[in-house]
């Protein structure tokens, strides 16, 4: 028996997925598992701890190349966020994603 795939309102700004919509909030409709959400919640995570790293390395003067290496590792679990966002998107969730241009 296939995963029963239901919908969902993803709001990175707020790091929130919930089955109901919430008015003026920037949004993305996804259809998905409940696996498919622990995976998300997951990169979540990930992309927090390499924003966390991030700004660490700012009050660390003189280490660049670390700085570097965790803003490319945020960058990565950023738009890996957006490649499952727009698998699991709805059509228009799609077309939002693609007028942002995150990937060209």
């Amino acid at each position: 028996m296939m995963p029963l795939r239901k919908s969902y309102f993803v709001s990175l700004d707020k790091q929130e997925i919930t089955d109901v919509s919430i008015p003026d909030t920037t949004e993305f409709e996804i259809k998905a598992t409940e696996n498919e959400i622990e995976e998300l919640n997951n990169l979540f995570k990930e992309k927090d701890k390499r924003e966390k790293n991030a700004v660490e390395f700012l009050i660390k003067p003189f280490n660049e190349w670390g700085a570097d290496d965790e803003r490319e590792a945020y960058d990565d679990y950023l738009i890996s966020i957006y490649d499952e966002l727009y698998k699991l998107g709805t059509t228009e969730t799609k077309q939002k994603i693609k007028r942002m241009r995150i990937k060209e």
